[in-house]
């Protein structure tokens, strides 16, 4: 790809960090702006730490003057959401806003934005959505990804914005440098209970499905959108549900771990099931290369590593 100055949002999370190590590599100006201290320092990368609602946002983008900015920057928990919808909002929306709007003005060639695909669509228990379906989210963080998708959408219908956009719908996105203390991540939270030979928890019945897809084919599409004019709204998917209950026996039969998992209280916001159509990103040439097996075993290796 050519010589970019690429301004990453969340760069210190767990795409983030994946992601600017593989951007890295290449002959990139890169800018990680995050309210947390990066997982991993890489001597190239500027580490700016601010959050996307400050006021400083503005001289920042003109001091910097991106050509590409990767929003992944969020409150990112199906759970906090529900408890606390406006601070969800105030970060999810009215903090995208000024990032993007701030960035009108300057020369930005590519805003790309990380949504959401699992908590974005809502439920149908046997529908595959795809990208012309209605969302119909039921948790604020949903609502919060949706309403700014909506204003993204605007600004590109309405030509405010010369750069861009795309929207980019994961489903469950797994791999090394997940938090495995956190609320989500089922694959790195049971992983790293099981290494320590605790008792795993699952919130539900253990039924319920989602679709796994991992980290480096998340990056991969990214990449075929920085190195195209691919605009508009993506699902990012393997397109294949797997129950809770399955990636619980997976790793357990990895790790050799032989306890029961504990059954509690759905939380509040959680969905049975969601399946997403990825025919529209297939039909540009990308697809998943990493199996669910085969990201399984190099999650809980990095864990036993970590």
């Amino acid at each position: 790809m050519n010589k970019e100055k690429i301004l990453i949002t969340g760069g210190s999370g767990f795409v983030g960090t994946n992601l600017i190590s593989e951007l890295s590599t290449y002959e990139n100006d890169i800018f990680s702006l995050d309210i947390l201290d990066p997982k991993k320092i890489i001597e190239k990368v500027n580490y700016i730490n601010m959050d996307i609602r400050s006021k400083n946002i503005d001289g920042l983008i003109k001091k910097i003057n991106p050509s590409i900015i990767i929003h992944m920057a969020a409150q990112a928990s199906v759970s906090i959401s529900s408890k606390n919808p406006q601070l969800d909002n105030d970060i999810n929306l009215n903090g995208s806003l000024n990032l993007f709007l701030k960035s009108i003005s300057s020369e930005l060639k590519k805003f790309i934005f990380f949504s959401t695909g699992g908590a974005i669509y809502g439920e149908k228990i046997g529908k595959k959505f795809n990208e012309h379906d209605l969302p119909k989210p039921l948790s604020p963080y949903g609502i919060s990804k949706f309403n700014f998708e909506n204003y993204l959408n605007y600004f590109s219908s309405q030509r405010i914005s010369r750069s861009e956009i795309t929207i980019l719908r994961p489903s469950n996105i797994y791999g090394p440098w997940q938090n495995p203390d956190g609320e989500a991540g089922v694959v790195s939270i049971f992983a790293n209970k099981m290494i320590k030979k605790e008792n795993v928890s699952i919130f539900g019945s253990g039924e319920e499905y989602r679709d796994y897809i991992y980290v480096d084919d998340v990056i991969s599409f990214i990449f075929k959108v920085l190195n195209s004019k691919i605009t508009g709204t993506f699902n990012l998917s393997s397109g294949i549900s797997t129950k809770t209950i399955d990636i619980f026996n997976d790793v357990s039969n990895i790790l050799g771990y032989k306890k029961s998992p504990v059954f509690c209280d759905k939380r509040e916001g959680d969905i049975f099931g969601v399946e997403l159509d990825n025919s529209k990103s297939k039909s540009i040439g990308w697809d998943t290369k990493i199996n669910l097996k085969s990201g399984l075993l190099n999650t809980i290796n990095f864990l036993k590593d970590s």
